[in-house]
């Protein structure tokens, strides 16, 4: 008999079958559309750490950025932004630097080549989705848009 497991989000019940089911979905969309950074030789992810593609992606605005702020920003520990940060400015992607008027906080910013790189993984991204979209009719879209974005936000 499958377990059934109440959500915290409204009570609903949720079965093993019914997290199997979407859990195998979710690893054939990656696999099929190439979504896993790991598996993309000769992709924009190409030799990138899975936590760099997050980070590149976190610090592309305009905003100011420093270690703490990116780690609260993505929930990750200050030794994994720190790691990540040490291969992205060793690829010559991201720079630290410090601010005249505040010398104790370091600053991190992408660099022309890091721009290049985030636009052109977000470029494939945006196709790949299109893709995906393209398989469903106008209604499927449009649902399966609004039950990510209610994912999202958690």
């Amino acid at each position: 008999m499958a377990r059934v497991r109440k959500s915290p989000a409204d009570n609903n019940s949720v079965s093993d079958q019914q997290a199997l089911a979407l859990d195998e979905g979710v690893a054939t969309l990656l696999q099929r559309f190439k979504l896993e950074p790991s598996i993309v030789a000769g992709s924009p992810y190409a030799n990138l750490h899975a936590n760099d593609v997050g980070l590149l992606a976190a610090i592309r605005g305009p905003e100011k950025w420093n270690v703490r702020r990116i780690a609260q920003s993505l929930g990750a520990p200050i030794s994994t932004i720190s790691s990540a940060l040490d291969r992205l400015e060793k690829r010559g992607l991201v720079a630290r630097g410090r601010r005249p008027g505040d010398r104790r906080v370091v600053h991190i910013q992408l660099t022309a080549a890091g721009h290049r790189l985030v636009a052109k993984i977000r470029g494939q991204q945006v196709e790949v989705c299109r893709d995906m979209l393209a398989r469903l009719g106008e209604r499927d879209r449009e649902e399966l848009i609004r039950l990510v974005a209610q994912l999202a936000q958690g």
